[in-house]
């Protein structure tokens, strides 16, 4: 009797006990034609690097905190991957057709499976530039089309769990709505006219939606980049309509919608990680962030920047230059004293950068006769060297050709805290700054400020 009351209490007590959840994910792979030592998956705040064999085979403990989306990087590829707590995911591939041949297996073989064919389906959709380039009444047209067609593939997809579906479906709407935010600024950007507006009515169909849903923030990278665009279109529009410094107006607006919470540090931070100028605005964007900070971290890097961008304000004195020029020996910036120098920072691989070349063209052939020295400061790695030279020759590019010496890392490329290209610098006849991010070739305000100074 004794020992028939123990086993009932022991029962009784393992089944009060609340089952522990796995936080792993057991990922294995097999690589046809693999020429990567590994793999890396991150997101959500988890990264980690997978060995991969020689023979192609990988596998792994993933132990992730959440339950999303996540990056599978393979050598040069990447595709995204659904991953949840205690799953087995599997995984074959080719890597001489990485999207097309990605197959997965397991438990959550479906989601995943669905991904690669969404991925495949993007491949198909009208290129970028035309899409954007389009009226606007034909714009909304394809933009809805495109969206239908990723509604249809989830809809069609069979055994996707009801859960990710739910999920799916609402990043598939903060894509569609972050299509229409951009559409302004891509089509002023793709047709050169700086004077379009798109209409109010572009922006209705969403009227409603919640751009301050903090649980979206936190776990959907789609709905981040939303924000960042909304925020970014309403504070260029603040900006045009008072002539305030756009960051400002970024930071202001942010502040207004957020004040306070981590939401907010991280919508001011991303911005500031490439929207801070070294203007006449630059006391007021740092302090406006340094007082609404709650990040040490974020806090001490947005002070390095600002650091360094003190010393690019207009009038400072350039940081200097001297580096191989295409045609023989070497270029330094003091040689074309007594010259303004418009500077473009460019490497071979910028798509962005090879985009302003015509640009750029036409803007030397109109002022060619004036009082100006045009460079073209190359930031390719020096493997790449025999490739900058090609393309020289055969895009007949013209101007001061220079290659720095040390790609991103060269002084004169990090005195500038240069983090993206393509980057355009004005400096005036006496080697003083007018603006260490100048406006592209592209860019009608060029012109305006070299007629100012010449």
């Amino acid at each position: 009797m004794k020992n028939l009351l123990l086993l009932l209490v022991i029962i009784s007590i393992l089944s009060c006990q609340k089952k522990v959840k796995p936080t792993h994910v057991i990922f294995t792979g097999s690589i046809e034609n693999n020429n990567a030592n590994s793999a890396k998956i991150s997101g959500n705040g988890f990264e980690k690097v997978i060995e991969i064999t020689e023979n192609g085979n990988f596998s792994d403990t993933l132990k992730i905190d959440k339950e999303g989306y996540y990056s599978l990087l393979i050598g040069r590829e990447s595709t995204p991957v659904y991953l949840i707590q205690g799953a087995n995911v599997g995984l074959t591939l080719n890597t001489k057709e990485f999207d097309e041949s990605l197959v997965y297996t397991g438990d959550i073989a479906a989601e995943n499976n669905y991904l690669a064919a969404k991925y495949l389906l993007s491949e198909k959709e009208m290129a970028f530039d035309k899409v954007y380039s389009l009226p606007e009444d034909k714009f909304i047209i394809e933009l809805n089309k495109i969206n239908s067609s990723y509604s249809d593939l989830l809809n069609s997809s069979t055994e996707v769990a009801k859960g990710f579906i739910k999920n799916e479906t609402k990043e598939l709407e903060y894509a569609h709505i972050n299509n229409i935010e951009n559409y302004e600024e891509y089509y002023q950007y793709l047709t050169k006219d700086t004077s379009f507006k798109a209409s109010e009515s572009l922006y209705n169909s969403y009227k409603e939606f919640n751009f301050a849903d903090n649980y979206a923030f936190e776990n959907s990278s789609a709905y981040k980049s939303l924000l960042a665009s909304h925020y970014a279109r309403i504070a260029k529009d603040a900006s045009s309509n008072s002539d305030k410094d756009i960051a400002l107006a970024y930071l202001e607006t942010v502040d207004h919608k957020f004040p306070n919470g981590a939401v907010k540090d991280e919508l001011m931070f991303n911005y500031l990680r490439y929207g801070m100028k070294a203007n006449n605005a630059l006391e007021d964007v740092y302090n406006l962030y340094k007082n609404s900070n709650q990040n040490d971290e974020n806090l001490s890097k947005v002070t390095k920047s600002y650091k360094t961008l003190t010393k690019l304000t207009p009038g400072k004195t350039s940081p200097y230059f001297n580096y191989e020029n295409f045609k023989g020996g070497k270029t330094s910036l003091e040689d074309l004293k007594g010259k303004v120098v418009y500077i473009d920072v460019w490497a071979t691989w910028c798509g962005p950068c090879l985009r302003e070349i015509p640009a750029l063209k036409t803007l030397e052939t109109d002022y060619h006769d004036k009082n100006i020295a045009f460079v073209s400061l190359s930031i390719d790695e020096k493997k790449d060297y025999d490739k900058w030279r090609t393309m020289i020759t055969e895009k007949k590019l013209e101007g001061i050709q220079l290659m720095a010496d040390n790609n991103w890392k060269s002084k004169f490329v990090t005195d500038y805290g240069i983090k993206g290209i393509p980057r355009f610098i004005i400096i005036d006849i006496d080697g003083r700054i007018v603006s260490s991010d100048a406006p592209r070739p592209s860019n009608s305000e060029i012109r305006v400020l070299f007629d100012e100074l010449l």
